[in-house]
């Protein structure tokens, strides 16, 4: 379901925004959809790390954590599941580039033709697998804004079933 939205901006964002738009060939609804799910991801993101809920025992980090380290395996054997997808798709971008970065990622997660990578919701389903917490996925990357890697923890166990998200001849 599509909703009309109105709202106000500052007129010299609007034309430099109208500039981009005609630069990259974007959609006006899309490219605006697309910033609305990256602020609500980072959104998401920022408050789960800020909310700290009263309880008679403090939480530590090490309380959840290796979640990730018991769905890996699952994860790896159903590969229409959003996790799957958004790690097949680092594993492509390392293979394409050296490297994976969030950007590359989100592209071939975005690719509506090629449903062994698409993920409508990747930055949600993405910032859920960089935490982990009793609500979260769990963690199995980390990035610096930028550059994504394997979080050390889990490398061993994700490394092993490697071939189950991605094999090299893909």
């Amino acid at each position: 379901m599509k909703k009309d939205v109105t709202f106000n901006i500052d007129s010299d964002v609007y034309e430099k925004y109208c500039l981009a738009l005609t630069l990259s060939r974007d959609e006006r609804n899309d490219a605006i959809e697309t910033y609305m799910r990256t602020y609500i991801a980072k959104s998401f993101e920022r408050v789960s790390q800020e909310y700290n809920p009263k309880t008679s025992k403090p939480i530590s980090s090490g309380d959840f954590f290796g979640k990730a380290e018991q769905r890996i395996p699952i994860w790896a054997l159903k590969p229409d599941q959003y996790n799957h997808k958004i790690i097949r798709a680092y594993f492509t971008a390392v293979d394409m580039a050296g490297e994976a970065t969030i950007t590359m990622m989100e592209q071939l997660c975005s690719d509506k033709n090629n449903p062994e990578l698409y993920v409508p919701t990747f930055k949600n389903n993405y910032s859920q697998m960089k935490i982990d917490s009793s609500k979260s996925h769990g963690k199995v990357f980390e990035d610096n804004g930028d550059k994504v890697w394997i979080w050390s923890e889990v490398e061993n166990t994700l490394m092993k079933y490697k071939s189950n998200f991605y094999n090299e001849e893909d």
